[in-house]
């Protein structure tokens, strides 16, 4: 389309076809032949496209740039996201040309970059494969926002975990084909094409486009205080606030949260809700990882006759390297415990909404499972009025109601994954420790945020000398850093691979960084 080969600043759309440009812009299309006709329009040629400009006769100093090719035509929505650099997707598609595997393909990229649960596999698929025969009901059209029952048995879930101030029953849920689309849905009822949300950064990567590609809403990433990764005070809040281009409608926040793998202070929570409240906004809480937060979760599970320290690692590798010191980073701030944001006394409920997920805390990432989560009937009916669009199969609800009915399976996966991800996460740190790493403290979710900073070379760089080492781990850019000194270099690391993986990939990175140094 004529917008990629003209000056952006040049070009006012006006409909699919035709562009109102200044005179001068016909000069900027690159590598262009011009010719001159005799009804005194220009016939401009490209490498690729034709274009008729036509003086427009209402003012001598506009022209109009006709599109004359016969080829695919697209929204201008469309154009907008054709030109958006999605950097999760980037190091997907690379991963994915060249996966590793063990045998088939032992010299492929391991990928430490998508976060994915991979510990439960075994406990899994037994489950599952209990409930995995399609019936005559199953092959029907399913309620829109899932079953009653598997809406009944989400809520029950939440109710023993979250323990919410009000407890949930099934009309406060809404079941849709992921936290992305729902994120969408939420998107499409409480904003206006072309509005915007505040978002804590860095942040998952993923919201960008879960909401902007389809709703048309944009995010403002706000800065974290210098000392403390998780800490935003109301000035910064304020200044994106007064800052914006867009009309702000809300704030997003991940707790836990993604990239740190930590969780929010209650009173930093408070903190965005209560700002929200004061200006009008909408509060989204996504509580994907809710049931990830695994420091919490082992330390409140403590088997009789043993401690802590047993759920430790406890291979060769962490033995040799128990006295190790920790290199702190400068924005370690707080460790603080899981805070679910429906547990607290909330300023204004009726306009904070949650969001809450299978792909993390029951590992099934390929079955595409969300949720969303609010006490307010108004949104909750819109939701529901357009759920049409992200409904799940009825097998699939039918697996996730075979699974959450037993409560006391489902609770007891909840604890032995947990351990699993408590066991990995100090693996890691202590393989960390000794090669001089500094990584920011996490306490949730099975990701933490290291800073390689150390070797020297700017981000994107050293991105690709990892990928051609053969391991991918994400880089700050994919969560929206700001482009600075401090922000860059840092990248996410995923430790829910089993050991043998996870010390091969560590292996590469370290193997990496000292080629570099040398």
């Amino acid at each position: 389309m004529t917008i990629k080969v003209l000056e952006p600043k040049s070009i006012s759309s006006k409909k699919r076809d035709y562009y109102t440009v200044h005179e001068n812009a016909i000069d900027a299309i690159p590598n262009a032949k011009k010719l001159k006709l005799s009804d005194n329009s220009i016939n401009v040629k490209t490498s690729e496209k034709s274009f008729k400009v036509i003086p427009n006769e209402k003012s001598h100093k506009k022209a109009t740039i006709k599109n004359t090719f016969n080829g695919s035509k697209l929204s201008d929505r469309a154009l907008e996201i054709q030109k958006d650099e999605f950097f999760l997707s980037k190091g997907m598609t690379i991963v994915r040309n060249n996966k590793y595997h063990p045998e088939i393909n032992p010299n492929g990229i391991i990928n430490l970059g998508t976060a994915e649960n991979k510990l439960n596999n075994v406990e899994l698929l037994g489950r599952i494969n209990e409930a995995s025969a399609v019936t005559a009901e199953q092959l029907l059209y399913g309620p829109n926002p899932g079953s009653d029952r598997l809406r009944e048995e989400i809520s029950m879930l939440l109710n023993r975990h979250f323990n919410p101030k009000v407890s949930l029953n099934k009309e406060n849920i809404c079941v849709g084909n992921g936290c992305g689309p729902l994120l969408n849905l939420y998107g499409q009822v409480l904003f206006d094409s072309g509005d915007a949300v505040l978002v804590p950064g860095p942040y998952y990567g993923g919201f960008h486009a879960d909401i902007n590609y389809g709703s048309r809403v944009y995010t403002i990433s706000v800065p974290h205080c210098e000392d403390d990764c998780l800490k935003v005070d109301e000035a910064a809040l304020e200044k994106a606030l007064k800052e914006s281009t867009r009309p702000v409608k809300g704030i997003i926040i991940a707790n836990p949260n993604n990239p740190f793998g930590r969780c929010y202070s209650a009173e930093q929570l408070l903190l965005f809700c209560n700002f929200a409240k004061s200006h009008g906004l909408v509060v989204i809480c996504d509580e994907i990882y809710g049931l990830s937060t695994w420091k919490e979760i082992t330390e409140q599970n403590i088997e009789k006759g043993k401690t802590i320290e047993d759920y430790y690692c406890h291979c060769d590798r962490c033995k040799s390297c128990k006295e190790v010191t920790r290199i702190r980073t400068s924005i370690d701030g707080k460790l603080c415990k899981y805070t679910p944001i429906f547990s607290l006394d909330l300023p204004d409920p009726e306009n904070t909404h949650g969001l809450w997920g299978f792909s993390k805390d029951f590992c099934l990432n390929g079955l595409r499972i969300g949720v969303t989560i609010s006490y307010s009937k108004t949104v909750m009916d819109s939701l529901q009025k357009i759920s049409f669009l992200t409904c799940i199969p009825t097998n699939i609800d039918n697996i996730l109601v075979h699974m959450l009915s037993d409560h006391k399976w489902t609770d007891n996966f909840i604890i032995n994954n947990n351990r699993k991800l408590f066991k990995n996460y100090t693996h890691l740190v202590s393989s960390l420790k000794v090669h001089n790493i500094p990584y920011i403290k996490g306490n949730a979710g099975f990701f933490i945020y290291i800073d390689l900073h150390q070797a020297g070379l700017n981000e994107f760089d050293l991105w690709m000398k990892l990928l051609e080492g053969g391991v991918y781990i994400s880089p700050s850019q994919a969560f929206f850093s700001a482009d600075t000194e401090s922000e860059r270099n840092w990248f996410r690391v995923c430790f829910a691979v089993e050991q043998n993986e996870l010390n091969l990939s560590l292996d590469r990175l370290y193997k990496v960084l000292n080629t570099i140094k040398k």
